[in-house]
C-alpha cells in the first residue's frame, strides 16, 4: 500500500511538473503589482501571474497614425511589417486634399491626414483627431511603464500598426457620388498579413444605420481573415446617446458589427463603488453584441510629440476632459473614453488567452469561433436586475443568458485562461477545439433549405485608381435620398453645420407601444437538416436576412421605427431595436442581414417566429417585409485528442515505473 501511495505521489508531482514547465516563460519585465481597475475587472493580473502576458500573439491594430516610438510600447512594435494603407488611394483623395503628399504604403513616419481640408458641400474646414486615436489605442493593449503604473491589458504582445486614413473616410461621406472608396483602404486593413496576425481591433465604424457602402468589399475582407484565422474585434459603436445620425444606436444595422464573423464589443463604466458593472451611456447595444469590457477612464498612452507646422488644435474628441492636457513625453490621455477603449482592452484580454492557447497546444490553431465558444461561456454577467429591454438578460435553452447591452457579459482573462487550461472542469468537457462550422439557410416563405449563406447588400463594382500600384477594383455604392432627411441632416450636421432639416417632432420618446406589422413562422426539424444532407449542430450565431419596402415609394417608411422580435420555441429577442428619439430616416426599400447571438448553445430545430412590429409611423408610413431567409450557424466545442494517453504520458509513466523500481532496489 505505501508503495502504491508512494508512487501516485511521485507520479503526480512529475505530471505536473511536467505541465507547467512549457507554460511559464521567463519574463523580460516584471509582473505589475499595482495597476488601474480597469484591468482588474478583466482579470487581467491572473492571466499575468500565470506568465501568459501576450508574448505569443500577435496583434494588428488597424487605425490612424501609431506613434511607433512611443515609450511605453517601442518595443512591442514590429516595424518591418507597419502599413500605411491610405497611401494607396493618393490618386483619388488628392484631387479633393490638394496638400496630401506622395507616399508609399510602407511610409510610416509621415502623419499625413493632420492637415485641414476643404471638401466640396462642406461650409468649413474640417479636422481629425489629430492622430492620438491609434497611440491611444495601442496603449490600452501594450503599455508598460511602471513608473506611471501604466499597463495594457496585454503588455507583452507584438503589435503590427496598420494605418488606415480617418481623414478620407469622413471626407467620403460628403463626396457628391457618395463613393466610398475609404472602405477599400479598409479592406487593406482587414486582409493585411493575415498570415502572421492573430486577431486584429478595429475600433472604428461608420455612424450611420442601414448604409452598406462597401458592404461587399468589407464582406470579402472579413471573409479572408476568418479563412486565415485572424480574430476580428470591433468596437460596437459610441452613439447611445446621440440623436442623430440615424439609425446608429443598434449595432446590428452596421455592416462590420452585424457580420457572423466578427466580435461586436461594447462599453462599460463604472458604478457608485468604484467598479465596472454598468453600460457606458454612450455604448450601442444590439442582438449581434458578443462582449463587453471597461470603456471610461482608462489609462492609456498619448502622442508624445507635437508635429510642426499645424494649424489646428491638437485634441482628441474621445477624451471626457477636453482636450489632451500637454505634449510632454509620457503624457497619457488618462480619461480615453468610448468603445474604441473597451475594445482594446477585449483584444488585449484575447490576446492573453491566445497565449495561454498557444503555450500549451503549439501544434494547433485558435480561431474566433473557439474563443467566441468560451467567451459565451465565461464572460462575467453584469447589472442583472435591468428590465429595459436593451439590456435585460435573457437565458435560453442552452442555459447560457445574454444581454442585447452586454452580450455574453464582461469578457473575464480568468475564466478564458482556467477554460484554455483545464477545459474538463471549466467547460465540462476536453475541448481544446471546435467541430468543422455548418450552416443552414432556410426559405421562410418556402422551407427551401440550402447550404449556401444569404448575405445581401448592395454595391456595384467600379473601376480602382490609375495609379501604377495595380490596387484592382474599387466600390462605390449609392443611396437613396428622396424624402431622406435624417441622411441630409447627418451630412449637415458631421460638415460643421446646424442640422437645419431636423424638427423638435423628430425627438419624441420612443415609449410608444408598438403596432403589428407582420407574423412570419417556420418549424425545423430533424428532417429539415436530413432531407438536404446538411449536418446539424448547435446554433452559433443565427443570421436572419430580410427585405423592407415602403407601402408608397414616393413617401418611404421611416426606418428608425421598425422592430423586430425573433421567438425560438417560446424564447424571445430583440432582433432589431426600433428608435424614436433618432431622427427620421427614410427609406424607399433596404435589404439586410441581422446577426443575433442570443440562441449559441441551443439545438436549432423547433418553432421559430419573427415579429415585425412599429413604433410610432404615420399610416402613410407604413412597409412590408419580404423574403425572409435565416442562417443557422452551426457548431460546437470538441477535441482534437484522441481519449488515449499521450505518448509524453505514457513516457512520464514509464519514467516513473523505473524510477520506482531503482528506488526499490537502492532500499533492497
Amino acid at each position: 500500500m505505501t508503495t502504491i501511495h508512494t508512487y501516485c505521489r511521485f507520479y503526480i508531482i512529475v505530471l505536473f511538473a511536467a505541465l507547467i514547465s512549457g507554460a511559464i516563460y521567463a519574463q523580460e519585465r516584471p509582473v505589475p503589482t499595482e495597476y488601474a481597475s480597469w484591468l482588474d475587472a478583466v482579470n487581467a493580473p491572473y492571466a499575468w501571474s500565470l506568465g501568459f502576458t501576450g508574448q505569443t500573439a500577435v496583434v494588428g491594430i488597424v487605425d490612424d497614425s501609431i506613434d511607433m516610438s512611443h515609450p511605453f510600447y517601442s518595443s512591442n512594435i514590429e516595424t518591418s511589417l507597419a502599413i500605411n494603407t491610405g497611401a494607396i488611394y493618393n490618386g483619388i483623395y488628392q484631387q479633393y486634399l490638394p496638400n496630401l503628399p506622395d507616399q508609399s504604403p510602407t511610409d510610416t513616419s509621415a502623419f499625413w491626414d493632420r492637415a485641414e481640408i476643404q471638401s466640396p458641400g462642406m461650409q468649413k474646414p474640417t479636422t481629425t483627431y489629430g492622430d492620438c486615436h491609434g497611440t491611444a489605442v495601442t496603449g490600452c493593449v501594450a503599455s508598460y511603464d511602471a513608473e506611471t503604473k501604466t499597463y495594457g491589458s496585454a503588455y507583452n504582445a507584438t503589435i503590427v500598426p496598420i494605418r488606415l486614413d480617418f481623414c478620407c473616410q469622413s471626407l467620403d461621406a460628403e463626396m457628391p457620388d457618395g463613393a466610398s472608396y475609404a472602405d477599400y483602404t479598409t479592406y487593406q486593413g482587414l486582409t493585411y498579413r493575415n498570415d502572421v496576425i492573430d486577431l486584429k481591433n478595429n475600433s472604428y465604424g461608420i455612424s450611420i444605420g442601414y448604409v452598406g457602402t462597401g458592404s461587399e468589399v468589407s464582406i470579402a475582407a472579413i471573409a479572408d481573415a476568418r479563412a486565415n484565422n485572424t480574430i476580428l474585434l470591433f468596437a460596437a459603436g459610441n452613439e447611445r446617446d446621440d440623436r442623430f445620425p440615424p439609425n446608429n444606436k443598434d449595432s446590428g444595422k452596421k455592416v462590420n458589427t452585424a457580420h457572423p464573423y466578427t466580435i461586436a464589443v461594447a462599453a462599460t463604466k463604472k458604478d457608485d463603488f468604484g467598479d465596472y458593472t454598468k453600460y457606458a451611456d454612450f455604448s450601442n447595444y444590439g442582438a449581434c453584441v458578443f462582449i463587453c469590457a471597461p470603456g471610461v477612464e482608462i489609462q492609456t498612452s498619448d502622442r508624445v510629440d507635437v508635429q510642426t507646422g499645424n494649424i489646428f488644435l491638437y485634441e482628441c474628441e474621445l477624451v471626457s476632459e477636453s482636450n489632451v492636457q500637454g505634449y510632454a513625453e509620457g503624457d497619457m490621455l488618462a480619461n480615453f473614453a468610448g468603445t474604441s477603449a473597451a475594445c482594446p482592452v477585449a483584444t488585449g484580454v484575447v490576446a492573453l488567452a491566445i497565449d495561454a492557447y498557444k503555450q500549451t497546444y503549439p501544434d494547433q490553431i485558435c480561431d474566433a469561433r473557439f474563443i467566441k465558444h468560451l467567451l459565451a461561456r465565461t464572460s462575467t454577467k453584469l447589472d442583472l436586475e435591468d428590465e429595459d429591454r436593451r439590456v435585460a438578460w435573457v437565458t435560453n435553452k442552452a442555459e447560457l443568458s445574454f444581454s442585447p447591452s452586454y452580450g455574453f457579459g464582461q469578457i473575464n482573462a480568468k475564466g478564458l485562461i482556467d477554460a484554455i487550461l483545464d477545459p474538463e472542469t471549466n467547460l465540462g468537457g476536453k475541448f481544446d477545439t471546435v467541430t468543422p462550422q455548418t450552416f443552414a439557410t432556410v426559405d421562410w416563405s418556402t422551407m427551401a433549405v440550402s447550404a449556401a449563406e444569404k448575405l445581401i447588400y448592395s454595391s456595384t463594382e467600379v473601376e480602382g485608381d490609375d495609379d501604377d500600384d495595380d490596387t484592382g477594383s474599387a466600390y462605390l455604392t449609392t443611396f437613396s435620398r428622396t424624402n431622406n432627411d435624417a441622411l441630409a441632416a447627418a451630412i449637415e450636421y458631421q460638415s460643421g453645420g446646424t442640422a437645419a432639416y431636423v424638427t423638435p417632432n423628430d425627438f419624441q420618446k420612443m415609449e410608444a407601444d408598438p403596432v403589428e406589422i407582420q407574423t412570419f413562422n417556420i418549424t425545423i426539424t430533424d428532417e429539415t437538416f436530413l432531407n438536404s444532407g446538411i449536418i446539424k449542430q448547435d446554433l452559433e450565431e443565427v443570421v436572419v436576412t430580410l427585405t423592407v419596402t415602403a407601402d408608397d415609394p414616393s413617401q418611404g417608411f421611416d426606418a428608425r421605427n421598425m422592430e423586430i422580435i425573433l421567438e425560438h420555441d417560446g424564447i424571445q429577442n430583440y432582433l432589431v431595436f426600433g428608435d424614436r428619439q433618432a431622427i427620421r430616416h427614410y427609406l424607399e426599400s433596404i435589404t439586410w442581414s441581422f446577426s443575433m447571438n442570443a440562441f449559441w448553445g441551443e439545438d436549432p430545430t423547433g418553432d421559430w417566429t419573427l415579429y415585425v412590429y412599429d413604433r410610432g409611423s404615420e399610416p402613410t408610413e407604413m412597409y412590408t417585409v419580404s423574403d425572409v431567409y435565416s442562417t443557422f450557424y452551426m457548431g460546437a466545442l470538441s477535441s482534437s485528442h484522441p481519449d488515449v494517453p499521450e505518448p509524453s504520458t505514457w513516457a512520464l509513466l514509464v519514467l516513473g515505473v523505473v524510477l520506482l523500481y531503482m528506488r526499490k532496489r537502492v532500499r533492497s
